[in-house]
């Protein structure tokens, strides 16, 4: 099995999105972060089911469904690995 490995920058953007959110309302905080955790923790029996980016080699981006616009998360698959690179807000700026 696959396993999921989130880096430090991953989890900083996680952590930054939820304090964003959470300066709003806390339960919508809460509940995007779990939608980001469960679906960067799904990458484990499905590595390869986000988009690849075709402008770098081996870089992929997954969807990430929560209101109006969601949230992309950039991953790598380097073997049994999949590496959780960044995840971004889907209205912010960011590499395609």
């Amino acid at each position: 099995m696959t396993q999921v490995i989130w880096t430090e920058a991953a989890l900083a953007d996680a952590q930054r999105q939820y304090k964003i959110l959470a300066s709003i309302d806390g339960n919508v905080a809460l509940r995007a972060a779990q939608a980001i955790l469960k679906a960067g923790n799904s990458l484990e029996t499905s590595p390869r089911r986000g988009a690849i980016v075709q402008e770098a080699t081996g870089l992929r981006k997954l969807q990430v469904s929560f209101g109006k616009v969601g949230f992309t998360m950039h991953y790598a698959v380097i073997e049994d690995e999949v590496i959780i690179l960044r995840v971004y807000h889907g209205r912010e700026n960011r590499p395609n």
